[in-house]
């Protein structure tokens, strides 16, 4: 269960005895710094630099390509070491990360002081690791996807009951859900992938139970163990009592002690991890998965609501309707389709708010225009609450109030009722106003990134802030005056001041003009550095000049942070009324964005109806339409209708001829309509579902040692024993993956029972034409094909669903399609003509068969005929010419 990574090794007790060379004091104190954080690669900051030594050095240098020198030697073995800069570490840190790596960032903590004017000095300034980055505890956007949350999910198992507690730090929500119950193992795979954690945490102990390692198996490469005193109850129920404690959050709930294992553990990585400076946690909810309509991981994936089946996030459900504006819309979004609505009147408000925008397209556009210009607010304050010291997050905030209440006074405008609601208290504006306007009057409009390097807080703020920067301009003034007067005493005109990092300010001259200045009776000229071309002096005017410019710098600085830091407190004072506003921000961008796609692909406003039923009149699949269109082509449209009288649709036909499609357009139209989506149809009434479960195409699971035909029977009996007389059940090609006579066996059974039992609205696609006989049982049952059209020897598919049976499956049709060699067409042909004369025939006695090659060989000159075309320069009359030579060669 522990995290994969390459194994990082520190110094055994035995290798530090054998240690007989002294390192120097600040490998010393890196070594030191290393034995507490062994687990991690430790990025060690010098200078501009953050540095790493031993396996560190070799393992960052290997994965990130990047050159292995040395430094130093320990009993006369070299040190390796590599090294990555400061203004350019994240895109390293990213690498590493996404590797599955842990880094340990140690920063220096105190600054050097220039007042005893040594710039040589020798003491070794304190050093330690400030923060950890593990995959579930990021918070820089440079690292994440800006469209999803990125969780670290604790997982706690206590007496029979698991409780799974997750959080984004970067938008500071903890949610608790609890799993129990007879299926509790798959309920917790469920509500994992459901969560879709960055990193999982927990306990050593917790391994040991068998039946959770095994659930647990999949997400081994995201799973990190950490020690059991992490969850331990009675130390917890204190850290969550003083973690909240100066928090709005109303944590006093009936949490069972296995919440307080699972949440105590999460803050005390969390603290690990980030030291004393966590983000502010601003939610906190327990999940109650019945509140929302429930779609399994299978029906997930077989949807492509997030991903396509093989993978790739372009061309899924998610991808084709986001078309949101703003990251935290985008997160909105997809939590919408993780969680579609069950009560109707929150539906309809959706519904409503995305009818109104679409009546008012002025509105709409301007929204739109606005949305686009806001940034994450929500990760930038979490940052600023977790004290990362970048002022552009501060301006980003500023721009976020700004424009937010530009938005809310374009919704004022509008005089809808519906719309007006949107729009948050004045007061809270009012106060997110103020804060705003903060930033504005104290931080550069354009601050540096880092902190540490000054220039951050506004002249005028602070009285000694600008005297200390004042110094600077003074002192500069005087150097000049001093290069005049020592040009002047030396009689040097080419005599210049200059600056760098470890003499500060000093003269230089040409090496022949060394000498005027050694015998320069009137000031102490006194020599510090030769080079080849040049000599360089110091003297006491200019090192007290120096000193002072360099003070004052410094105490700028630090005077800067505290400043700064006032400002960040006072802005996480209020942070609850920007992320109040932040929220409504990103559900108005989610909303707008519903409209939009309304408008500009038609999806139509659904009627909610108590019964359960669909009534779906030219219903679409929205992501092969918009896949259709870029290549010139049109969606063919289809009709559902089913109730509580006619619930069972048995669909049969050839795969190739949409089938599948229109099976899943029903689930994907239901799915946009629980989330407030209007939906691609002419129209629709429907009701509201609890679960959906879809079983569509094979599939197996090798990784857990599952056959295709097991794999299916696990699907088929999670959709029975959870499907209710509320739900939508989609099952296609149910008993494919074993033989012909218990597939058939199997799959009549599970669509009686559901007809008898469950009750519910079932769409049971098959190519066991031998089911249809069962709507002569039930009157429940319709029977629904896909049409046809015969041309010739050639069979057209119409992707339209008619009443009745299919033909056939048409296997042989699409074979050709597929490009099968002819000559087995042409046997398969003469097989299939032979079943169907005889229903005992079998391929026993049979003399052997010779496949004809003549075909497969023509076939095969004609392609390279064709291969050599130049169809550009072809004349009509030469392609007519060609056709006839093919034809009569060939075909005759």
């Amino acid at each position: 269960m522990k995290l994969k990574q390459p194994e990082i090794k520190g110094f055994s007790s035995f290798e530090k005895k054998k240690l007989i060379s002294k390192p120097t004091p600040m490998m010393a104190q890196y070594l030191e710094v290393k034995e507490r954080h062994n687990e991690y690669l430790l990025f060690y900051r010098m200078g501009d630099f953050y540095e790493l030594f031993f396996d560190d050095a070799k393992i960052a240098a290997s994965h990130l390509g990047i050159a292995l020198t040395k430094r130093g030697k320990i009993n006369n073995q070299d040190i390796p070491m590599c090294g990555v800069p400061v203004h350019a570490s994240q895109t390293y840190l990213s690498r590493l990360i996404k590797l599955g790596f842990k880094v340990a960032i140690a920063e220096q903590l105190e600054e050097k002081s220039l007042k005893s004017g040594d710039k040589k000095t020798s003491k070794i300034f304190k050093r330690d690791v400030v923060r950890i980055i593990t995959p579930g505890t990021i918070l820089e956007d440079s690292l994440l996807e800006s469209k999803s949350y990125n969780y670290l999910l604790s997982i706690s198992f206590f007496k029979g009951e698991i409780s799974l507690a997750w959080v984004d730090m970067t938008t500071g929500s903890i949610k608790l859900q609890r799993v129990e119950g007879v299926n509790f193992k798959d309920d917790l795979l469920e509500c994992i992938n459901k969560v879709e954690p960055g990193e999982i945490i927990v306990s050593n102990d917790l391994v040991k139970f068998n039946t959770i390692k095994e659930k647990l198996k999949s997400f081994e490469k995201v799973t990190t163990q950490i020690p059991n005193s992490f969850y331990d109850i009675q130390n917890n129920k204190e850290k969550i009592k003083t973690f909240f404690k100066n928090s709005k959050i109303d944590y006093s709930h009936n949490l069972s002690e296995n919440d307080i294992s699972v949440i105590g553990a999460l803050i005390n990585y969390l603290e690990l991890t980030q030291k004393k400076n966590l983000p502010k946690i601003k939610n906190f909810e327990i999940i109650d998965k019945n509140n929302f309509m429930q779609i399994d991981m299978f029906s997930e994936k077989s949807l492509e609501i997030f991903q396509k089946t093989n993978g790739e996030k372009k061309g899924s459900l998610l991808d084709v309707i986001d078309k949101t504006k703003t990251s935290s819309g985008g997160r909105l979004l997809r939590d919408f389709l993780k969680n579609p609505l069950i009560k109707i009147n929150e539906i309809k408000n959706r519904h409503d708010l995305v009818e109104k925008f679409i009546l008012n397209l002025d509105l709409l556009k301007r929204t739109l225009l606005l949305l686009s210009s806001l940034p994450d607010v929500e990760r930038a304050l979490s940052r600023i609450s977790a004290k990362t010291n970048n002022p552009r997050d501060l301006i980003m905030l500023a721009l976020f109030v700004e424009k937010s209440i530009e938005l809310f006074a374009e919704l004022k405008g509008s005089n809808d009722r519906i719309i007006k609601k949107l729009i948050i208290d004045h007061k809270i504006q009012f106060t997110a106003l103020r804060v705003g306007k903060l930033i504005r009057k104290k931080i550069q409009e354009t601050p540096p990134i880092n902190l540490n390097d000054g220039g951050v807080i506004r002249s005028g703020v602070d009285k000694r802030l600008d005297d200390l920067r004042n110094i600077k301009n003074l002192k500069q003034n005087d150097i000049l005056d001093l290069q005049s007067e020592y040009a002047l005493e030396t009689g040097v005109n080419n005599l210049k001041i200059k600056f760098n990092n470890f003499h500060g300010y000093f003269v230089e001259t040409t090496n022949k003009n060394t000498d005027k200045l050694k015998d320069c009776s009137k000031i102490d000229f006194r020599l510090i550095q030769n080079t080849i071309n040049t000599s360089r002096f110091q003297t006491e005017k200019l090192k007290k000049i120096s000193l002072d410019i360099e003070n004052s710098e410094s105490e700028s600085v630090e005077l800067e942070m505290k400043i700064y830091e006032n400002i960040c407190r006072q802005i996480g004072d209020e942070s609850d009324c920007i992320n109040l506003i932040s929220h409504t921000v990103s559900f108005i961008d989610v909303i707008s964005n519903f409209a939009i796609l309304s408008l500009e692909r038609k999806y139509t406003k659904p009627n909610l109806v108590q019964a359960v039923s669909i009534d779906i009149q030219k219903g679409r699949h929205p992501v092969v339409e918009e896949s259709l269109k870029k290549e010139g082509q049109e969606f063919t449209p289809n009709d559902c209708v089913m109730d509580g009288k006619n619930n069972t649709w048995i669909m049969t036909g050839p795969n190739m001829a949409g089938k599948s499609t229109f099976l899943r357009q029903i689930a994907i139209i239901v799915i946009l309509n629980q989330i407030g989506c209007f939906v691609p149809s002419s129209s629709a009434n429907l009701s509201v579902f609890d679960k959906i479960f879809t079983r569509i195409g094979a599939s197996d699971n090798l990784s857990e040692g599952l056959s295709t035909f097991m794999t299916e029977m696990i699907e088929t009996s999670r959709i029975i024993d959870g499907a209710t007389n509320s739900s939508l059940v989609i099952l296609d090609e149910l008993g494919r993956g074993t033989s012909t006579e218990d597939g058939l066996a199997i799959s009549r059974a599970v669509l009686e029972f559901i007809i008898q039992k469950i009750k519910c609205i079932t769409l049971f696609a098959t190519h066991f034409k031998e089911i249809c006989q069962l709507e002569k049982k039930y009157d429940e049952i319709k029977l629904k094909t896909l049409a046809i059209k015969r041309w010739n020897d050639e069979i057209i598919f119409l992707y339209k669903v008619v009443d009745g049976i299919s033909e056939g499956s048409f296997g042989i049709h699409v074979a050709n399609l597929a490009g099968i060699n002819n000559s087995i067409l042409s046997r398969a042909k003469e097989i299939l003509k032979q079943i169907k004369q005889d229903e005992n025939f079998v391929l026993l006695n049979e003399k052997d068969v010779n496949f004809d090659e003549k075909d497969a060989q023509e076939f095969n000159e004609i392609v390279d005929e064709i291969k050599k075309l130049d169809l550009d320069n072809l004349s009509p009359k030469e392609s007519l010419d060609i056709l006839y030579t093919i034809k009569k060669n060939y075909l005759s």
